[in-house]
């Protein structure tokens, strides 16, 4: 041990400031420009499950036996890291097995771990942060204890000050020598507030010059009696000094893959053997897939409830096909124009080896009640994968709801109408035909520009069924701008107009896979810009007008240990506006009901049409979502692991004039729960929870 060392830890007790600073300026001194070799193996195991699962036998739905191997996967890969542009891997060697996947460890650049940083975040598994034990300031989260010196090397056990924390615990071995790390076992707890994780442990190894030779990730866990366990470990071997001249360092694209050149793996190629059930588990698949290319059927994928709450898959890997049919329950509707009726489609998709794709997409809308059968068809071309450029043509005829942007789903409309007597949705009868074409243009700039041909018919109610009369309620008539009448709330007329929107992401990471580009919530914000135009007497069309809209947004803001944010504040106006009618008025996501949808966009308890204007507008929401900041010190509570957010929202339409909105609320999985008071220029409006699920 040196006389260095020896004065930061004296007598047994660690000046941990001045080991933190030691590790740190050794650990900023390796941060130089590499490539490296890796290789990458991730499993999944299910080590219980229940007997029976949501009324079913889970031997039978589910297939599955404790103890099987439910996923593996293998990676080979040439790692580069480069000091101004960040990370990216280039995929040689990929080989998978099984149909329920595990973590998202896909690269080994999900596995390369760099304790130096001052937060750690374990993308593949969380999108929340933990304070590293060797970042700037660690003593204060920090207690570190001389375990044992043996050999020069030092063991220090970490000790977190904050029992339920973002803090791990566990140990690692220094060299007293140089300061390196020469290895490191982290832990973390599921009271730490990850969702279906019950434990976590990282493992870590470095070679003489403080390299990353060895990381691993294992996790136990619980879904809903299903416990799992897993591990992600990636081996790091060749390190070179620097980035061969001639490959391409493009900025924010961290992968490449080309399908083309694949290959699998040989023995001599892994860092570590294959387990004997894993080596079956790959002999099993490769005789399943030889037995479907000789049968050159498409194949069912599994699913707990077939065609009634879930989509209907049939897949043929061989024949690149996909068939997908509707749920049969959300398909019902009731309201008060068509009574009852099912709106049911189904989607062909052809893909070709390069990613391309057609998508033929059918639908039939019919109203027992009013006897009327509509039907269209959407024909979409994937024609470029890498600059996700997309053509499409739609035509026919169906009922379509006055606000473009949705009010309610059709099961949510439903069951407003049927339970409690109210019909929040508003339809017209709309004829068309439309067509779009987009694609990125340049580097993080998506341009797309449409047309559509319509004719529009005004309806009124021609039912007022429900279960129950509530006698202080009465359905409201199909225009919303005069409810309680039943007047039209325009004339039928043709339209037509163009339409073309510019996006443009600030700081868009994607991958490159297979020469089609996979994007990544941009780390920057987002501008929109909208434009449409009315055309006036070509077919008949009535429309005149131009509608130009600015925007600014980002979905996730992040804030470290805060957690993350969202905002979006927009604008726009009509110019020119001879003649616009009530379907190309600009609409707002409102929301009436109990449940709401929500979204970036989405208002708690604005009403759903009326503050829709023909004139002019602004916009802005803003959310943060504190990711269990608040809730992990409370007992009880933090045993939960839901997330506390706050938001607000804000609308202005010289009609109506000024509308806010401040809520607050916990979300968990997909559930959710707000509450949220409104207010315009004169005081209250409303207030009152509201619901969220997504299944």
């Amino acid at each position: 041990m040196n006389d260095g060392f020896a004065q930061i830890i004296y007598n047994g007790i660690i000046n941990q400031k001045d080991l933190i600073d030691s590790i740190r300026a050794v650990q900023n001194s390796s941060r130089i420009s590499f490539s490296v070799n890796s290789y990458l193996k991730n499993d999944l195991n299910l080590n219980h499950k229940p007997a029976r699962f949501l009324g079913k036998n889970t031997e039978e739905c589910i297939r599955l036996r404790n103890g099987e191997l439910l996923w593996l996967s293998e990676v080979g890969s040439k790692f580069y890291f480069d000091k101004s542009k960040g990370f990216k891997e280039e995929i040689i060697r990929d080989q998978t097995f099984g149909r329920y996947p595990s973590y998202d460890f896909d690269a080994a650049k999900k596995l390369y771990i760099n304790f130096d940083d001052q937060l750690i975040k374990i993308d593949a598994i969380s999108d929340k942060y933990f304070i590293s034990p060797f970042g700037r300031n660690a003593q204060k989260y920090y207690d570190f204890e001389l375990r044992g010196i043996k050999n020069g090397h030092a063991l220090i056990q970490i000790i977190p000050k904050h029992q339920y924390g973002p803090l791990f615990r566990g140990t690692f071995v220094l060299d007293t020598m140089s300061y390196q790390l020469k290895q490191l076992d982290f832990k973390l707890s599921g009271s730490q507030g990850i969702n279906f994780i019950d434990s976590l442990n990282i493992k870590q190894e470095f070679d003489a010059t403080n390299r990353l030779t060895f990381s691993e990730v294992g996790f136990k866990g619980n879904f809903l009696k299903f416990k799992f366990s897993g591990k992600a470990e990636a081996y790091f071997s060749g390190y070179k000094s620097s980035i061969p001249e001639d490959f391409i360092f493009n900025k924010h694209e961290v992968l490449i893959e080309d399908q083309k050149n694949l290959t699998k793996f040989t023995n001599k190629e892994r860092a570590i053997p294959l387990t004997l059930q894993e080596r079956l588990s790959y002999e099993y698949q490769h005789q399943e897939v030889s037995e479907k290319k000789a049968d050159q059927k498409l194949v069912q994928k599994p699913q707990l409830f077939p065609l009634l709450f879930d989509e209907k898959i049939w897949s043929s890997e061989q024949r690149h096909r996909n068939i997908i049919f509707d749920p049969i329950v959300p398909a019902f509707f009731f309201n008060t124009i068509e009574g009852l009726g099912i709106n049911y489609g189904i989607n062909f998709i052809q893909y070709s080896k390069s990613n391309k794709y057609w998508s033929v997409n059918p639908r039939i809308r019919y109203g027992f009640s009013n006897k009327e059968l509509n039907s269209d068809i959407s024909l979409s071309r994937l024609f470029d994968p890498k600059k996700r450029g997309l053509f499409n043509i739609s035509f026919g005829s169906t009922y379509q709801d006055l606000n473009p942007n949705g009010s309610l789903n059709s099961l949510q409309n439903s069951i407003n109408t049927l339970l409690f007597e109210q019909n929040f949705m508003k339809l017209y009868r709309k004829e068309y035909v439309s067509t779009s074409i987009g694609a990125e243009i340049l580097k993080g700039l998506y341009w797309s520009v449409g047309m559509e041909l319509s004719r529009n018919l005004s309806v009124d109610n021609q039912f007022d069924y429900s279960f129950r009369d509530i006698k202080t309620r009465n359905f409201s008539s199909n225009n919303p701008l005069n409810p309680d009448q039943q007047t039209k709330l325009f004339p039928d007329h043709e339209a037509l107009f163009v339409n073309s929107s510019l996006i443009y992401s600030f700081n868009q990471d994607y991958e490159n896979r297979n020469g089609e580009k996979i994007f990544f919530l941009p780390k920057g914000p987002r501008l929109i810009l909208n434009y449409r135009k009315g055309i006036p007497k070509v077919f008949n069309s009535a429309s005149d007008y131009q509608f130009a809209e600015i925007e600014l947004q980002q979905e996730k803001l992040d804030c470290g240990l805060w957690g993350y944010g969202s905002y979006s504040i927009s604008t726009g106006r009509f110019f020119q506006a001879k003649n616009v009618y009530f379907p190309e008025w600009k609409h707002f996501i409102g929301n009436l009901a109990l449940v709401f949808n929500p979204g970036l966009k989405n208002f708690h308890l604005l009403n759903f049409y009326t503050y829709s204007t023909n004139e002019y507008f602004a916009e802005a929401h803003v959310e943060h979502n504190f990711n269990m900041k608040f809730t992990s010190r409370i007992p009880l509570i933090r045993n939960l692991k839901v997330q506390e957010l706050i938001g607000g929202a804000y609308l202005y339409q010289p009609q109506k004039g000024n509308y806010f909105e401040v809520y607050g609320g916990f979300t968990k999985l997909m559930f959710r729960i707000d509450y949220a008071m409104s207010f315009d220029s004169f005081g209250k409006l409303n207030q009152g929870f509201k619901l969220s699920y997504d299944f």
